[in-house]
């Protein structure tokens, strides 16, 4: 049967398979590229507080660090894709004047950090900030509260369901990265950061920030996470007339000091 015979639908089916096809190595090779947004450096690498921690690819992963007041908590912070840890020192700074430490790295290629961001990657730079915190610095796990904003939710959800933090902080989080253009997740392989499923197993402290009005994540990606947690102390608190870009830090720090108080290992610390 010559190519020009060939029956309308099968012309047809080939082409979807065609495009499924080249959707399916793009998802799973280049979707990095629309995940991770590196931009210019916003801080100098001379920065007061800066400090180098080295991965177990060996690659350098500039970080803040701010150590806590004694008996205070301790922030494990992992921020979004479009950013680097300079845009929220601002937000920083509050935690700080509650006593409350600051750890907050760059993932690898933003900011002074060497390499290439990625799911893996990312996942490598914050098991170095937590062994940087533990042993190194001997902050005591249970003082450590690892927060993640946007992106940031992906590292921070994957450290969680390993080690056993204080708790566990969420702001404007999604369920996987696939899953914020739906139906994607559903018909394409490659998905990055699955925290719907991982979030399953994790029962620690949790506690879920999100805009009431964010169009990029939906507020309904926090819900989920929330209602699918196992934890025994599980919250959401949506913000009024907020998105992804402008939620608050002052709502950020309210929403998270009221959460130490709230878990009972650092009930009587803040």
């Amino acid at each position: 049967m010559s190519k020009k015979s060939r029956p309308l639908w099968f012309r047809l089916i080939r082409g979807l398979v065609v495009v499924y096809a080249g959707l399916c190595v793009f998802s799973c090779t280049l979707s990095d590229s629309l995940i991770f947004m590196p931009q210019r450096p916003s801080y100098a690498a001379s920065a007061t507080g800066l400090i180098r921690l080295e991965t177990s690819k060996a690659k350098s992963i500039a970080a803040f660090h701010f150590p806590a007041t004694a008996g205070k908590p301790t922030v494990l912070f992992s921020h979004g894709n479009a950013e680097d840890i300079g845009g929220s020192l601002p937000l920083y700074q509050q935690w700080r004047a509650l006593g409350w430490g600051v750890l907050a790295y760059d993932y690898p290629g933003y900011g002074h950090s060497s390499g290439r961001p990625s799911e893996s990657s990312c996942e490598r730079a914050i098991d170095a900030a937590w062994k940087y915190l533990t042993e190194n610095q001997g902050v005591r796990p249970a003082d450590i509260l690892i927060v993640g904003r946007s992106v940031g939710s992906g590292p921070s959800v994957w450290l969680a369901d390993r080690v056993e933090p204080a708790g566990l902080v969420l702001i404007s989080p999604f369920t996987s990265t696939f899953a914020v253009r739906a139906p994607a997740h559903l018909v394409l392989p490659g998905d990055r950061f699955p925290n719907l499923k991982r979030i399953r197993g994790i029962d620690h402290p949790l506690l879920v920030i999100h805009g009431e009005d964010d169009f990029l994540i939906p507020p309904s990606h926090g819900r989920d996470l929330v209602n699918a947690s196992p934890a025994a102390l599980k919250r959401f608190v949506g913000v009024p007339n907020a998105g992804h870009n402008d939620l608050g830090g002052s709502d950020i720090v309210a929403a998270t000091r009221k959460f130490v108080r709230e878990i009972h290992s650092l009930g009587a610390q803040d």
